[in-house]
C-alpha cells in the first residue's frame, strides 16, 4: 500500500497504542488530533534536517527596493521555502528577515528546503521521523501520559540521528574530505599518506 497522510498518522497512533483512523476527516478524537497537528509537524520535521528529497535550487530575482541599511541587495524568499540552507556558496553571508533575503551578493542563487506535501515523495527515514514526532506531539491529547510523550521524543531524536547517517552517504562526503580543519592537521590533505595512497 502506497504511503499516505493517513498511513503516517496511523504509524504515529500505533506507537501510542491508540485506535487507527480511516480518514483525516473522521470525527474520532484520533482523526481530529491528527488533522490538527499533521501539517505543522510535517513542516517542523522538514526544517529540522537538510533532507535530500526536500532540497531545491533556485535563481532569485533581485527586488527593486534594497534594504534600508546593512546589506546592498534584497531578494524574495521562494514561496515554498521552509529553510534557507545556503546562498550561492556556503561562505556567502545573508540574513532572512520576514519573507526577504538580504545579502551583499548581486545575482543570488539559493539552496533551500522546500515544503514537500506529497507523502509519495518522502524518504523512508523522514516517514519514520515524522511519525515519531507526530506521536510525541499528540501523546498528551491521545493518551494523557507525559511519560509516553517523552518516550516518543526520544524515538524522534533517534530517528533523526539515523536519518543524518543515511543522508550523509548521499553526496555530502566531499564536504568532510575537504574540511580545512582536517587538512590543517594532515588528515586527507594533499600531503597526507591517506590522500596520496
Amino acid at each position: 500500500m502506497a504511503i499516505s497522510e493517513v498511513k503516517i498518522c496511523n504509524l504515529a497512533l500505533r506507537k501510542l497504542g491508540a485506535r487507527l483512523i480511516e480518514s483525516l476527516s473522521d470525527s474520532s478524537q484520533e482523526a481530529v488530533t491528527c488533522n490538527l497537528f499533521y501539517e505543522q509537524v510535517r513542516d517542523a520535521v522538514l526544517r529540522d534536517h537538510p533532507w535530500n528529497f526536500a532540497a531545491r535550487r533556485a535563481r532569485l530575482a533581485k527586488l527593486v527596493e534594497g534594504p534600508a541599511f546593512g546589506f546592498s541587495f534584497q531578494y524574495q524568499v521562494p514561496v515554498d521555502c521552509l529553510h534557507l540552507r545556503q546562498l550561492n556558496s556556503p561562505d556567502d553571508e545573508f540574513v532572512v528577515e520576514g519573507d526577504k533575503i538580504l545579502t551583499n551578493f548581486d545575482g543570488a542563487s539559493v539552496v533551500y528546503t522546500c515544503r514537500v506535501t506529497n507523502p509519495v515523495l518522502f524518504d523512508s527515514s523522514f516517514i519514520m521521523a515524522l511519525s515519531a514526532r507526530l506521536a510525541a506531539e499528540m501523546a498528551d491529547d491521545i493518551t494523557g501520559s507525559a511519560s509516553r510523550a517523552r518516550e516518543m521524543w526520544t524515538l524522534y531524536l533517534n530517528a533523526m540521528q539515523s536519518a543524518r547517517l543515511a543522508d550523509s552517504s548521499e553526496g555530502r562526503e566531499d564536504e568532510v574530505l575537504n574540511d580545512p580543519w582536517l587538512e590543517a592537521r594532515g588528515i586527507y590533505g594533499a600531503d597526507s599518506p591517506v590522500w596520496g595512497a
